[in-house]
C-alpha cells in the first residue's frame, strides 16, 4: 500500500513539466455516472451513481476528484432461508476518490482509451447472514452481522469515451475495482458516463 502510494507521488510530480507546456488554464470537465455494481464478497448486485471533476495535468494526464455511491439491492446466489424469511443481507458505500489518469489512446476522432488509479475512502458498511453451524445448515432464526466501514482502499479504473454531437459533451463507458482488506476486486463497477466541460 505505501508502495503503491509513493508511486503515484512520482507520477504527480514527474506531469509538473507538462504543466508548463499546456494549456494556459487546465481543461476542467464534469463527469456524471450511472451503472450497475457487484459486491464480490457478499454475492450482491446493486447500482452505482458517481460525480467527478477533473483537471487537464499535460497532453495525456489528467487529476480526478471523484465522489460516487453504492447501494445493493438484491443477491445473485441461491438464498438459503427457509420460505417465508426475508433476506436481509445488503451493503452499501459512499467512496471518495482522488486518483490519476492517464491516457493510453488518443484518437483524432475523439476516442480515448484510459487508465486512473489512486487511494478511495469507503464509508458505509454490510449486513451478511452468519451461519455458525459447521455442516452447512443454517439456525432457526437466521442470524446477521453488520459492519460498518470508515477504510482506505485502492480504486483501479479503465474507461473508454467518444465524442457526441454536442461538441461540449463526451460519452463513455468505464469499468472500475475497489480493494480492501486484501481483497481485490471487493466491488466491480460498470458505468455509463456523460462528460461536460467547465468553461474553454
Amino acid at each position: 500500500m505505501k508502495a503503491f502510494l509513493f508511486s503515484l507521488s512520482l507520477l504527480f510530480l514527474s506531469t509538473f513539466p507538462l504543466i508548463s507546456q499546456g494549456q494556459e488554464k487546465p481543461k476542467k470537465t464534469y463527469t456524471l455516472g450511472v451503472g450497475s455494481s457487484i459486491d464480490g464478497m457478499n454475492h450482491l448486485y446493486g447500482i452505482n451513481v458517481s460525480n467527478e471533476f477533473s483537471w487537464r495535468l499535460g497532453k495525456r494526464m489528467s487529476f480526478n476528484a471523484g465522489l460516487s455511491y453504492y447501494q445493493s439491492l438484491g443477491s445473485y446466489k441461491e438464498s438459503r432461508l427457509e420460505l417465508g424469511q426475508k433476506n436481509q443481507e445488503q451493503s452499501s458505500g459512499l467512496f471518495i476518490t482522488p486518483s490519476l489518469k492517464y491516457d493510453l489512446i488518443q484518437k483524432p476522432s475523439g476516442f480515448n482509451l484510459s487508465i486512473a488509479a489512486g487511494p478511495s475512502l469507503q464509508l458505509g458498511g454490510e449486513t451478511f447472514l452468519y451461519n455458525p453451524n459447521f455442516d452447512g445448515t443454517l439456525p432457526d432464526y437466521p442470524t446477521y452481522v453488520t459492519n460498518k466501514f470508515q477504510r482506505v482502499g485502492l480504486h483501479f479504473e479503465l474507461e473508454a469515451a467518444w465524442n457526441s454531437k454536442n461538441p461540449n459533451r463526451k460519452n463513455a463507458v468505464s469499468l472500475s475495482a475497489f480493494g480492501a482488506n486484501n481483497a481485490m476486486p471487493w466491488y466491480l463497477h460498470a458505468t455509463y458516463k456523460i462528460r461536460l466541460k467547465l468553461g474553454n
